[in-house]
């Protein structure tokens, strides 16, 4: 079963919540385990939070695995901030992002930069009949 959802939001924090709730409809679809979905939050809080304008995020449930697609973003601008540290001494965005999720890709669409994140994920036991 593959599902497939896209959500354009603002990119000001307090629309973090929608692609949450989002994320967690998926989530509980699909068994994933807590601390799956609390890597997937921390990872789009991250993303989302980068400027003005709208961001979309497409989520796809595929067999053992979840994929979140981000973006746009300015070209060069993410590919800089995935390996510089931080000002405030926090580590760098691909070193956070490489923590919690299993791929990071950078690709371009329409010439813009997204960043594709790849969560592996048990497949849930089938119930057994009682």
């Amino acid at each position: 079963m593959n599902d497939r959802v896209t959500l354009t939001i603002p990119r000001e924090q307090r629309f973090h919540r929608v692609a949450h709730l989002v994320l967690g409809g998926l989530a509980l679809r699909r068994n994933l385990t807590l601390e799956s979905l609390e890597d997937l939050q921390l990872a789009l809080d991250e993303l989302l939070d980068d400027g003005g304008g709208e961001v979309t995020v497409e989520l796809r449930v595929e067999p053992g695995a979840i994929e979140a697609s981000i973006g746009p973003y300015d070209s060069g601008r993410l590919g800089e901030a995935l390996e510089r540290e931080r000002a405030d001494g926090s580590p760098a965005l691909g070193r956070v992002l490489a923590t919690v999720v299993d791929d990071v890709d950078l690709v371009e669409r329409d010439g813009e930069q997204w960043i594709v994140l790849r969560k592996a994920v048990e497949e849930p036991e089938p119930a057994e009949a009682t």
